[in-house]
């Protein structure tokens, strides 16, 4: 690439003033500023084993894996033992600890395993299987010298005996930052059991709903869900697999409900005398003892009723239930969706969740079409049954007050009566409280590792510039612009100036492709002594070339032309105000990154210069660690320089993401 001498336009003038304009960048906080990162190059020991229950005399499958971003180095092989309470050691740590070296790479696993039966030193019940009950696996290694001791490196916690169901929340995975990870556990049901859904909590140390259990979180639901990371790290998943099953004894089985109420104006004249309130108190009624409730209401938006979350203060449902008003429109997959969250949210694992959809089915909302079966959906994936009670419907909504409940596995009644809510409670517990049976929460981690990518980026070399000639004062004078490429003369534009806006009179040399591999050069002639009108020595036309960007930006590039300065009626565009155009460089890089990374852009052109340009992934702050937000880099950065002196420079572009990603660029460029 190479800048042109004297009468040369460089490309550089060009992305300049669009840089200045629209692609400056973001100032402010540095990524140097983020919280650092986990630590970095350090190994982390988990223990786990391919699934949560064993029938007996089935072979444990053992992982001691590495989840850390640096490797595990053991000198002395692990080993494992395997214990509870009741019983003590039912398998010691046979064979002991060998001097043999074991090292583990970030997401490799050493794998062991164990054939359920005794198997302990002192030889009791050697080789028979050992009693049903609930163990914990503890994996074991030497450490020290010259006098080692027992380090525990991680345990799991297994049960043998009559399974319900046998789960693993599948392999762990390696992916880049960016790719999409599929879930895709095991699942084997070895028992009289049915699965009521499967859930997943993307961040088991935070405990999103408050309900003291850090690990049940519903972030995703249904067995193969997807995923995007948008910050590399390690990233511990659990899955919880929610079911009913057979036990050994009677047991009633407690219940969630949510009551979502239609609060919106056309209740008015639907449900006067608020019948939809007695029926939902008359359900209330029913309740008994750990048997939990919450109201939502919904019009043109849903909410929970006084903010009281499902609860066992049944006068304070009632109180709530008596809250619901009539007015605005009505969005009912917005009040289908919002009683769902809350069971999703503050549901007891172990009760029933069921939702009753108290409506006449007339909708305002256009989104209704499109989320009210997303909402359905959401009710099957969680294993809620909506029963759905029609206040007066249109025929015309009847059908779609139907399907919610016949999909969801719930019924349809057509009016808000005591007796259908009686029916709806004689439902639920003939099924369950009747049956011998619970509901049972079984829960399984997966660990995903996610990698770094380095920023990628392309240099532009060409861009598009409107080349247009506008000439104002003195009246008949004429000027032409003549634009060459390499010598050669790739465009031109002559103007006479006549009586009239001098923006209507502008001529258009066309849209140009500035290349920075070439050297252009423009020029623009006065010719004032061939108007045949005046002929006069006197006067001025001051002249502009106007170069428009893709961006709309405009750059006027201006000069006077002096009737009586004849040596001043060339000029060559590259000359004025001293600019130095020839030596100007602009680049334009773009750079992507897959991850939600701060980018900072640093150009060393070369002469002891140095730019420095930081692009924050969010626009406003320094984007903390992991990343909460999906949101992959896409910029233009400018780089732009006006060398002092001629002569050949080395360029190096280095751009670098928060998490220490970084590609290199370097070329030379010569300046005359």
């Amino acid at each position: 690439m190479r800048g042109g001498r004297g009468r040369a336009l460089s490309i550089g003038l060009l992305l300049a003033f669009a840089a200045s304009l629209a692609l400056a960048a973001p100032t402010g906080v540095s990524p140097s500023d983020r919280p650092p990162p986990a630590p970095t190059g350090v190994g982390i020991p988990e223990a786990d084993t391919d699934r949560n229950c064993y029938l007996p005399g089935e072979e444990v499958t053992i992982f001691l894996r590495n989840v850390g971003t640096g490797p595990l180095r053991y000198t002395n092989r692990p080993n494992f033992i395997v214990w509870n309470e009741t019983t003590g050691n039912v398998r010691d740590a046979r064979g002991g600890y060998p001097d043999e070296g074991v090292l583990l790479q970030p997401g490799e696993s050493f794998v062991m395993t164990w054939n359920g039966r005794w198997d302990r030193d002192d030889g009791l019940s050697k080789g028979q299987l050992v009693p049903a009950g609930d163990y914990i696996l503890s994996i074991l290694t030497l450490i020290g010298f010259p006098f080692p001791d027992l380090l525990e490196l991680g345990s799991a916690a297994l049960t043998i005996g009559p399974c319900l169901a046998q789960i693993s929340a599948g392999a762990d995975q390696v992916v880049p930052e960016g790719a999409t990870v599929t879930f895709r556990p095991m699942i084997k049901i070895t028992g009289n059991a049915t699965v009521t859904s499967i859930t997943w909590d993307l961040d088991p140390a935070r405990d999103a709903n408050g309900d003291g259990n850090a690990t049940n979180d519903i972030d995703l639901v249904g067995e193969n869900p997807e995923f995007t990371w948008g910050d590399d790290g390690v990233f511990p998943v659990v899955m919880n697999l929610r079911g009913f099953g057979t036990v050994q004894a009677k047991t009633r089985v407690d219940q969630d409900v949510v009551f979502s109420i239609d609060s919106s104006g056309s209740m008015a004249t639907a449900d006067p005398t608020d019948q939809r309130k007695v029926a939902a108190k008359a359900y209330v009624s029913l309740l008994v003892p750990h048997d939990r409730a919450a109201v939502v209401e919904f019009d043109d938006s849903a909410s929970v009723v006084g903010g009281v979350h499902l609860t066992e203060d049944y006068e304070r449902i009632r109180t709530n239930i008596d809250k619901v008003d009539a007015d605005g429109g009505s969005f009912l997959a917005g009040g289908l969706q919002r009683g769902l969250r809350e069971l999703a949210d503050y549901g007891e694992p172990r009760h029933t969740w069921l939702e009753i959809f108290m409506t006449d089915g007339s909708s305002t909302a256009l989104q209704d079409g499109h989320r009210l079966p997303v909402a359905i959906q959401f009710a099957k994936d969680l294993g809620v049954r909506v029963y759905v009670i029609g206040i007066r419907p249109d025929p015309s909504d009847e059908p779609r007050l139907q399907m919610i409940a016949h999909e969801t596995g719930g019924n349809y009644y057509s009016a808000p009566l005591v007796s259908n809510m009686q029916a709806i409670f004689d439902e639920i517990t003939s099924e369950f409280n009747d049956s011998i049976g619970q509901f049972f929460v079984l829960s399984d981690e997966v660990v995903v590792h996610v990698g770094n990518v380095v920023p990628s980026m392309m240099m532009d070399t060409t861009t598009p510039v409107n080349v247009t000639l506008r000439v104002a004062g003195e009246k008949y004078h004429d000027v032409t612009l003549t634009l060459t490429k390499d010598g050669t003369v790739i465009g031109t534009a002559s103007v006479l100036r006549v009586p009239g806006s001098p923006d209507e009179q502008m001529a258009v040399v066309g849209t140009i492709d500035f290349d920075i591999a070439h050297t252009y050069a423009m020029q623009v002639v006065y010719t004032p002594l061939d108007d045949a009108i005046n002929g006069q020595m006197n006067g001025a036309d001051p002249v502009w070339v106007l170069l428009g960007l893709e961006n709309g930006t405009v750059l006027e590039i201006h000069h006077t032309f002096n009737v009586q300065q004849p040596d001043g009626w060339v000029w060559d565009v590259s000359d004025v105000e001293g600019l130095f155009l020839g030596r100007g460089f602009a680049l334009a890089a773009h750079i992507a990154d897959p991850g939600s990374d701060d980018i900072v852009a640093t150009w060393d052109w070369g002469d002891g210069a140095v730019d420095v340009h930081t692009y924050l992934s969010n626009g406003v702050s320094a984007d903390p660690y992991p990343s909460p937000e999906i949101a992959p880099v896409n910029v233009t950065d400018v780089g732009l320089h006006t060398y002092a002196a001629a002569g050949t420079y080395t360029i190096t572009l280095t751009v670098t993401d928060d998490d220490g990603g970084q590609t290199v660029l370097t070329f030379s460029v010569t300046v005359g």
